[in-house]
């Protein structure tokens, strides 16, 4: 299985990138994930002039990455406990995650997922979002797998 993690994020310092790491490396025995960070000079251009320009060039960086079963993070998505969450992974072996950038994502893009999901109706850092997604990611697989890391 293949899982990738998408983000818009300007900078890793302070980022909880080893929490992250760590993750990741707990996760190995059932799945190649990977951390991809996109930040870019017409990202930071855009996301100066307001929120169409970064939501389009969010769009533009994040299109050529839509493979897989694709799932978008929004505050408006569907909740999910994690067993629900842990069923995504039983039906699909290629998986991609996108978190927005400061503006969220579009319409459009969260139109063309499989599926849109909020972490918690409560708005988060973008860093904390993403540790708690991975941090979902692992126990989601460990359900599948009746490892006892979620009891």
């Amino acid at each position: 299985m293949d899982i990738s993690v998408f983000s818009i994020q300007k900078s890793r310092a302070d980022s909880f990138e080893n929490e992250i790491k760590e993750y990741i490396k707990m996760s190995a025995k059932f799945a190649n994930i990977s951390d991809k960070i996109i930040f870019n000079d017409k990202i930071a251009k855009a996301q100066s002039i307001g929120k169409d320009e970064a939501l389009k060039a969010y769009d533009e960086a994040y299109e050529p990455n839509l493979k897989g079963f694709c799932v978008m993070l929004d505050e408006r998505g569907s909740q999910l406990n994690s067993s629900e969450f842990a069923k995504i992974f039983e039906q699909n072996m290629q998986l991609s995650f996108f978190i927005g950038g400061a503006y969220g994502l579009s319409k459009n893009l969260k139109d063309k997922a499989q599926k849109v999901i909020s972490l918690s109706k409560m708005t988060m850092a973008h860093k904390i979002a993403k540790l708690v997604l991975f941090e979902q990611i692992f126990r989601g697989l460990c359900i599948n797998a009746n490892h006892p890391y979620h009891k």
